[in-house]
């Protein structure tokens, strides 16, 4: 049998992502960025999305010398930063490897190794992460005598755990007087303990969870409860499996009558109640006795009632300033909300068209509207274009760009695509489930829900987590009418 020579190029393209699969990334950057025929394959997402220059797949060191670290700030990340999602830095380079990029699409931001006074050295009075949309830091294994300012009296991050929180309050940072924080996942911080004496100079503070947590009680009201000079504090949190609301009585309780000096408390609070038997929810004049106290301002409030044993009750303070709100029902108050831009609808009884004439009053700059909710509406909502209708008023999402269905009825697929019910002319992404959407388009033929299809340029399809997406992706591209039905789609899966 005669020997042939066979190069890495001469491979499928399916074989080979199978061997660079098993290397790290990095690797497969620094070796094939710039290498004809290779070069365009090293910078699919599956490698360049997250990049970890601090560790190696063994959880060992990763080493960089000098010519290879120029090399990825100088020609591999200028070319990809746009792929990258996460990035894993050492403090020792991190500041050549974040300017050495623009990355937009950066969603996690993990630094380790902290150096005191490398951090020292950035510190002055304020600290704003703004090099990078949405970074989220996380503080790993951040001892006591690192990461340390006795100058820093203002700090505005996203972290990524209420651990990580903690652990920039424990004193490393005693100056601090304004800290303003988000926090994006609930992990198990219990058995992590501060010292009080560290939160005598903290008079601002804003705390942001993104997540439905389970941690008030036990770990958000006993760090409230050490902030004995807090003059100004800004909550948002959805407490989840709680047997009784956040209401009035109990915020004084808790935490008001640690508070002395407070002179402004902006807050929402978001509260699922579940019980093991059906309860008699409270009435919304209920709830607003309870916040008697001048300390609270103006407050209002509104309930959801699920089930006889599942309710969930919204407080907050007025006017509303925060940019969003979730699983509101058909009983929300009709308080205009000018700040807010993403909302989250959900309800077990159906949202009538009223419903969103409604909706698109209160929340005018909407740019975001996630819909859950398995009841149909009633025939008068649900009627097409071919009935008369001459009583509908036609709903004006004007600054709507992005529209979810999850767990939906098609007749809100119905209520909002067509046109004669609902007018997008604003929407760029949408995801639904894919039959959905093809039985409301007619196959992507019907001219009834075509113009508020027309400008969408993301697409995504809840069904392809459980069915062959190669199949349905084929199919969806071998079709004329998909593409004319949407013109200016980027998916690439899709074109």
């Amino acid at each position: 049998m005669n020997r042939t020579d066979i190069h890495l190029i001469d491979l499928p393209v399916e074989i080979l992502l199978k061997i660079l699969k098993e290397l790290n990334n990095i690797d497969v950057l620094y070796s094939l960025i710039g290498v004809e025929g290779l070069d365009i394959l090293a910078q699919d997402e599956i490698f360049t999305n997250t990049l970890n220059f601090a560790f190696t797949d063994n959880n060992d060191n990763y080493s960089m010398d000098e010519p290879m670290l120029n090399r990825f700030c100088k020609d591999i990340l200028p070319r990809i930063h746009y792929n990258v999602k996460c990035l894993y830095l050492k403090t020792t380079t991190m500041d050549r490897i974040l300017r050495a990029g623009v990355y937009p699409n950066l969603t996690q931001l993990k630094i380790f190794q902290f150096h005191g006074n490398l951090f020292s050295h950035f510190c002055t009075d304020c600290i704003e992460p703004s090099f990078i949309n949405n970074a989220v830091l996380s503080f790993v294994d951040l001892p006591s005598n690192t990461f340390v300012s006795s100058n820093l009296t203002k700090l505005r991050i996203t972290v990524d755990s209420f651990g990580d929180c903690l652990r920039l309050l424990d004193g490393r940072l005693n100056q601090l007087s304004t800290f303003i924080v988000i926090i994006v996942n609930v992990k198990d911080s219990s058995s992590m303990e501060f010292n009080s004496n560290v939160l005598q100079n903290l008079k601002c503070f804003s705390l942001t969870y993104e997540s439905l947590t389970n941690e008030y009680d036990n770990q958000v009201v006993p760090l409230l409860r050490q902030m004995c000079n807090l003059q100004d504090l800004t909550l948002y949190i959805q407490i989840k499996e709680r047997n009784r609301l956040v209401d009035g009585i109990q915020l004084e309780n808790d935490v008001l009558i640690h508070w002395l000096k407070i002179q402004t408390f902006v807050f929402y609070i978001c509260t699922f109640t579940y019980s093991n038997h059906p309860v008699t929810p409270l009435s919304n004049d209920d709830i607003q006795r309870t916040f008697s106290n001048v300390k609270f301002g103006q407050v209002s409030c509104s309930m959801n009632h699920f089930k006889e044993s599942d309710i969930t009750y919204h407080v907050f303070s007025l006017p509303f300033k925060f940019k969003r709100i979730g699983y509101i029902g058909n009983s929300y108050t009709n308080t205009i909300f000018k700040n807010v831009t993403f909302l989250c609808v959900y309800d077990g009884i159906p949202f009538e068209h009223e419903f969103f004439v409604r909706l698109a009053r209160c929340f005018p700059l909407l740019k975001a509207l996630l819909i859950i909710n398995y009841k149909a509406q009633s025939k008068d909502s649900a009627r097409s274009e071919h009935d008369n209708n001459e009583s509908f008023e036609v709903v004006q999402y004007l600054h709507l760009r992005s529209l979810e269905f999850c767990r939906t009825h098609i007749d809100y697929v119905e209520q909002m695509l067509n046109e004669s019910k609902t007018h997008l002319p604003c929407l760029t992404e949408l995801v639904i489930d894919y039959d959905q959407l093809k039985t409301i388009t007619n196959n992507f033929t019907r001219d009834a829900t075509r113009l508020n299809c027309i400008n969408v340029e993301e697409l995504e399809f809840h069904n392809f987590i459980n069915l062959d997406d190669s199949d349905y992706q084929w199919t969806i591209a071998q079709s004329k009418d998909f593409h004319v039905y949407f013109p200016l789609l980027k998916n690439s899966d899709f074109l």
